[in-house]
């Protein structure tokens, strides 16, 4: 019964061993953000099913990362399907999510554009009731006083009496005072200006998004007064926002004209009493594609095609006017009208729901650097390949070293990114299952510890393996926008590190094998794994060499091939807590960032 109870605890103990605290003095030996990751893997596990739980296998994650390089490479062929769609005549979908222009034109004006009560409107400001003027008298009286226009619309000077003044301009109303007063006081002179402003009640209606009564200054006008409520609504129109003053149209905002042509009209002030009403949204036309401003835009009853293409500020250079299609609805359903020639742009009326599509030459950016004639940033066609792309550089320079060019893409970096989190997930797999399992400390985690903390600190690359002497294969390799190409000059030293007595750069030596630039390194250190030495050759290739060699190899190892430019790695010796498969996936990563750095740090040198 003993031995049954010692049995059922031992099958307990390992189905929830992915459960387990880890050792808090193993935690602390760590650095912060291992043992974070590594607090929270295990924590995850332990959400898992305990029965699916299998501590001596460890996840195949890595496969995942082979099968989006397949992807990759399947993904390219389906874009260049879609190009090859793109030159047919098939209709083109216009992007959903176009914005309507102007839409958010309200939502950000800014509080400071608001009137505050300051006295600095024009001569032509029309006083009323509630404004406050100041009148300055210098002569046989010298007096400075405030004067409020009051219910009669007047103001009281002593010794001259009352006089109306509501319904004047500041200016009519200026001339006015300055003529009774110099009337009355021979040989003075008069300064007159506002002090206060008065406040105004205005009604915005329509389709405001937030109708009702406001108060504003009486130094406001229709922009301010629809800003303060909040702008237009989903169904109001930005082309036509009226002002009425006693049931008469005296002024109209046209949003468009104020935000494209820069004409800002405004003239009149607002009065207690005003409407200002937002009329009913106009005709909306989308258009996308080759334009420097893709959006929605409302046009006004018999604008033409043009028009719109104004609005969305003119049409690209990259433009394909060959292939510009207008899709309207035409008898209930929707119809694709060619538009062979720009010259239609100004013939055909622009009507509601158009959807405009003027289609772009798939042009892509590249950069190329480095030993060329003429390095820089080029427009690329999609035809176009490397070998295009290095003579618009004007090809390559005497000292060029066609052998270490370093060709990035973006797409492969998103790929090596998603490999290096798999790797790392996999190595903290690792020592969660070591550690848990190393109760006697027989193995010493801190190499694999070490190394997993190089591979969270890895900076990612896109690095494709290309050989420039291969002319076949530069005319096939098509450029993705985004893409660059540097090209290193000879550089005739060898990189050796890792557990060697002198890290750092060794004369090259042509024929010469591993073991000769060891050597001219000061030689192994003591846990060096002579096993599993790698190396980095200047293409972007990576190759394991064992310095033990077996004497029974028919095609040794040192016969691999060293050439300028090409990194040694000896790595320290692993005992058999980290699969060799991790270590070889680990370090081959490391190293092809590792390339391109001393490469282009050998090319500022050279510079």
């Amino acid at each position: 019964m003993k031995n049954k109870t010692i049995l059922m605890l031992s099958l307990f103990s390992m189905a929830s061993l992915n459960s387990q605290e880890l050792d808090s003095s193993f935690l602390n030996s760590l650095p912060e953000d291992i043992q974070k990751d590594l607090l929270e893997k295990n924590a995850k596990q332990g959400l898992e099913s305990q029965e699916n739980y299998k501590p001596f296998l460890y996840s195949s994650k890595l496969n995942q990362a082979e099968e989006l390089i397949k992807l990759k490479e399947r993904l390219e062929l389906d874009l260049k399907e879609l190009e090859k769609r793109l030159n047919a005549d098939d209709n083109l979908i216009i992007d959903d999510g176009l914005k309507l222009f102007g839409s958010d034109f309200f939502s950000s004006f800014q509080t400071s554009f608001m009137p505050i009560n300051e006295p600095n409107p024009g001569s032509d400001y029309y006083l009323d009731i509630g404004d406050v003027l100041f009148i300055q008298i210098i002569g046989q009286k010298d007096t400075v006083d405030d004067y409020i226009i009051d219910g009669s619309g007047s103001i009281f000077l002593e010794d001259i009496g009352k006089i109306t003044i509501a319904g004047m301009s500041l200016g009519e109303a200026s001339f006015l005072l300055k003529s009774k007063i110099n009337s009355a006081f021979i040989g003075t002179n008069v300064f007159i200006g506002l002090s206060e402003i008065r406040d105004v009640n205005v009604l915005v209606t329509g389709n405001a998004k937030n109708p009702g009564i406001y108060t504003l200054t009486g130094n406001s006008n229709i922009l301010h007064a629809i800003s303060a409520a909040g702008g237009v609504n989903e169904f109001g129109s930005f082309r036509e926002i009226n002002l009425l003053r006693n049931n008469k149209v005296i002024e109209s905002l046209d949003v468009y004209n104020l935000l494209i042509n820069g004409q800002y009209n405004i003239k009149k002030r607002l009065r207690s009493g005003d409407v200002i009403f937002v009329e009913a949204r106009k005709s909306i036309v989308a258009i996308d594609g080759a334009v420097n401003r893709p959006a929605k835009y409302e046009v006004l009853d018999e604008q033409k095609v043009d028009s719109v293409i104004k609005y969305a500020n003119g049409i690209k250079r990259t433009a394909d006017l060959q292939n510009v299609s207008l899709e309207r609805i035409l008898d209930g359903s929707l119809k694709t009208i060619p538009i062979i020639n720009k010259s239609q742009f100004g013939s055909i009326t622009a009507m509601d729901g158009d959807l405009i599509y003027i289609r772009e030459h798939p042009y892509r950016e590249a950069n190329i650097s480095g030993a060329v004639m003429k390095p820089g940033t080029y427009m690329i066609s999609a035809t176009e390949t490397i070998k295009d792309l290095v003579d618009k550089a004007g090809g390559y320079t005497q000292k060029a070293y066609l052998h270490g060019a370093i060709y990035l893409n973006e797409e492969a970096k998103k790929i090596n990114r998603k490999a290096n989190d798999v790797l790392y997930q996999e190595f903290l797999d690792n020592i969660i299952a070591v550690s848990q399992q190393n109760i006697s400390e027989n193995f010493d985690l801190t190499p694999i510890v070490q190394l997993t903390k190089e591979i969270k600190d890895n900076k990612i690359d896109g690095r494709v393996i290309i050989d420039l002497h291969d002319e076949d294969a530069l005319n096939t390799h098509s450029i993705m926008d985004g893409d660059s190409l540097f090209v290193p000059e000879i550089n005739n030293v060898i990189y050796v590190y890792g557990e060697i007595s002198s890290e750092g750069a060794v004369m090259y030596s042509e024929n010469k094998s591993v073991d000769y630039f060891v050597k001219k390194s000061g030689g192994f250190k003591k846990f060096a794994d002579q096993k599993s030495i790698y190396i980095l050759h200047p293409n972007g290739e990576s190759q394991m060499y064992t310095a033990r060699r077996n004497i029974f190899e028919s095609s040794p190892k040192s016969a691999i091939s060293i050439k300028p430019g090409s990194i040694i790695f000896v790595p320290r010796e692993l005992d058999e807590s980290t699969p060799r498969r991790l270590a070889t996936q680990a370090y081959v990563s490391i190293l092809g960032n590792l390339g391109i750095a001393l490469a282009s740090l050998s090319s500022i040198n050279n510079n």
